[in-house]
Formats: structure tokens, C-alpha cells, sequence
């Protein structure tokens, strides 16, 4: 859910001449404020994260369930990200999805731009970038809406001569999938506070937003130069990423950078800034990028869960006491994500300009 720039389209046709071995890489896509450096001395380090397998909660009784609740909760105060696995989703459907991504950004050009996202724009085909980036990224991203209203039919419509339904069907049914595990993830970080599991599903009651990028990782000619996203939070409530198998994924824990091992069969979840906040910063919203390679393209799909934009976002009253109290002020979540991609946050600071400053 990036904001683009106005140069997303030839951000394509530059990595199209690059892989054909036309052009070297430009100094647009060398990545200088990142650590690049520590990339290949910890990119070999697969961090494991937290995999909580989510079959215990309907074959298991009332232990098995809290032992993965707290599990869920121990994971986002220590790391801000898990794995779920047996969550649920068909992994046919997960691979139909991923066919679909692929048969996009394999469209020439000219059907691509068709659906080019013009700056300031939340969806479309681009690449993703803050307003002050200066460094490309090497990517191709496409961002799409399932609520409110869907754009998917609209969009497959501008991508495709034939057989449009297969799209926009096939992404539809798996962001539905997706959005019913992410409202079953937030009962049970809900429940992981000591809260009671549907204490945060007003937020949802009556208008949920849910959308979702895909983005493609090109192998890169130069990899320890480039970077495929650049190190940001999400401002988003939660987060359910389906990555392939290829590495990419690294997440800023212990002041350094760890890869998470790719596991293709499972969802990585990550807290977003609005959970941070509503946990009154028991949870993590930690800094996350996607590297590159310089042998295999890499796919990923992210499924973002949010509230409607007229939500006041404040951490419930059970959560605030003598010991913890009340971090940040209220405020909408239109307010919050007006602010969101103005500037890239160099650090875990997002949700920090809303911190009240203590006497």
C-alpha cells in the first residue's frame, strides 16, 4: 500500500534493458542509506521465525488453544513477526493466486500501463516508493482492493484481452480467504493481551479495508548495490505475506538484519503499526526490507488488514494502568496514513509521532 512515483513505469523498462545486458546498473538503483553491507554477511543466516501451527485450535481442546495463544503473543513482543502454519487457506488456492501474479507482470508493458497507479495513487501497477525516496527499487509491485469495494474485475478488465474472470475470480477468493485468517489472528492477539478475543472486532463490524500487493523481485545484476524494498514498518493493523521459496525477506532483530527462512507453505505475519498502538506497545511493529538476488526472481503476495479511515485508533482502557500508561493519543486512521509515505521512516519511528509526551 505505497504511495508511486511518477517514474514507476520506467522503473520496468530500465530492469527490462538491464537483464537484457544493455545497461549497467544505474545510480538510481544503488541503494546508499540502507546497510548494504551487512546484507551478505548475514543474508546466509536463516532466521527461523516463530512457527505456530494452527490446526491445534480445532483438534485440540482449551490447552492446545491458550499454548498457541501465548505463543502468538510471546512472538510479537520478542520479534513483531510469525509463521502460521495448517492455517487453514488451501495451498491450491495459494498457488492459483501466485499463477496469476506471475501471468501479470509477464504482460508486455503496454497492458501493464494500461493500469499504470498515477502518483499519490493507492493502487495500480508501479513501483513502491515513499515521496522523498530518491533510490529505485528493484521491483514491480501491483496493488489491488477487495474492501470496501473491489477493483480487481476493474483492473483485470485493463490487464487482459481474455479469460479476465480467471484473474480477478482467483484474487478475489484468496484475499477472502486471507482476510477470514487475519480476523481469526486478531481474536487471538486480542486474546494474547488479555483481552477478550472480540474486543478489537468493532473495528471491523461494520467496514474492514483489505488489499493486497504483489510484488515481483527480478534478479538483479548487481544485488549487494540494489535493494528490492527498502526498511519500513507497515501501517496497516496486520499483515499476511506469502512469499515462494526464494530468499528475500529480512527483518531488523538484535540491531541487525536476520533473512526468514522461506517457507511456502506457511503465512509470515507481521504486527503493524496500528496493532503497536492499540497494544499500547506491548506488540512490535519492526523494521522489515526484501533484498534481491542475482539468479532468481522472487514472488511475494501481502495481504493488509485494516480498519475503515474514520476509525479512532487508541489503545483499549484494559491495557493502560500505573505501570503502562496510555503511549499515544488518539486518532483516525485517516490521519495516521496521511502521514504515512510522506517520508520513509528511518527507523521504527511511525508510530512515534503520535507518542504523548510524558511530564
Amino acid at each position: 500500500m505505497l504511495a508511486a512515483s511518477s517514474g514507476s513505469l520506467t522503473n520496468a523498462v530500465l530492469i527490462s534493458a538491464i537483464l537484457q545486458g544493455s545497461m549497467k546498473l544505474p545510480e538510481m538503483f544503488v541503494e546508499v542509506e540502507d546497510d548494504r553491507a551487512s546484507v551478505c554477511a548475514q543474508s546466509s543466516e536463516l532466521l527461523d521465525v516463530p512457527v505456530i501451527d494452527l490446526s491445534k485450535l480445532w483438534t485440540g481442546g482449551e490447552t492446545d488453544r491458550q499454548s498457541v495463544v501465548c505463543a502468538m503473543a510471546e512472538a510479537c513482543e520478542k520479534w513483531g513477526f510469525l509463521q502460521v502454519a495448517n492455517h487453514g487457506v488451501d495451498l491450491k488456492l495459494i498457488a492459483r493466486c501466485q499463477a496469476q501474479a506471475h501471468r501479470l507482470f509477464e504482460r508486455p508493458l503496454e497492458a501493464k500501463e494500461r493500469a499504470h497507479r498515477p502518483p499519490g495513487e493507492k493502487f495500480g501497477y508501479g513501483a513502491n516508493t515513499w515521496v522523498d525516496q530518491t533510490v529505485r527499487h528493484w521491483a514491480e509491485s501491483f496493488s489491488l482492493q477487495l474492501h470496501p469495494y473491489s477493483n480487481i474485475a476493474e483492473y483485470a478488465s485493463k490487464l487482459f484481452e481474455s479469460e479476465q474472470e480467471d484473474f480477478s475470480e482467483t484474487l478475489e477468493e484468496y484475499m477472502g480467504e486471507v482476510e477470514k485468517l487475519a480476523r481469526q489472528l486478531t481474536e487471538l492477539l486480542a486474546e494474547g493481551l488479555g483481552l477478550p478475543p472480540t474486543r478489537l472486532n468493532h473495528y471491523f463490524e461494520e467496514s474492514a479495508m483489505v488489499s493486497m500487493r504483489l510484488n515481483l523481485y527480478p534478479p538483479c545484476p548487481e544485488p549487494e548495490l540494489a535493494i528490492g524494498l527498502r526498511a519500513h514498518t507497515d501501517p496497516h493493523l496486520l499483515t499476511i505475506l506469502h512469499q515462494d521459496n526464494v530468499v528475500g525477506l529480512q527483518v531488523f532483530i538484535n540491531e541487525q538484519w536476520v533473512t526468514v527462512k522461506p517457507r511456502p507453505e506457511c503465512f509470515v505475519v507481521n504486527v503493524g503499526d496500528l496493532f503497536q498502538i492499540l497494544s499500547n506497545r506491548r506488540y512490535k511493529s519492526v523494521l522489515h526490507r526484501a533484498i534481491v538476488n542475482g539468479t532468481s526472481k522472487r514472488l511475494s503476495m501481502a495481504c493488509f488488514l485494516n480498519p475503515p479511515l474514520s476509525a479512532t485508533i487508541m489503545a483499549p482502557e484494559e491495557l493502560v494502568t500505573p505501570q503502562q500508561p496510555r503511549i499515544y493519543r488518539a486518532f483516525t486512521f485517516q490521519e495516521f496514513l496521511s502521514n504515512a509515505y510522506k517520508h520513509h521512516p528511518k527507523g521504527a519511528e511511525r508510530p512515534e509521532q503520535y507518542h504523548l509526551v510524558q511530564a
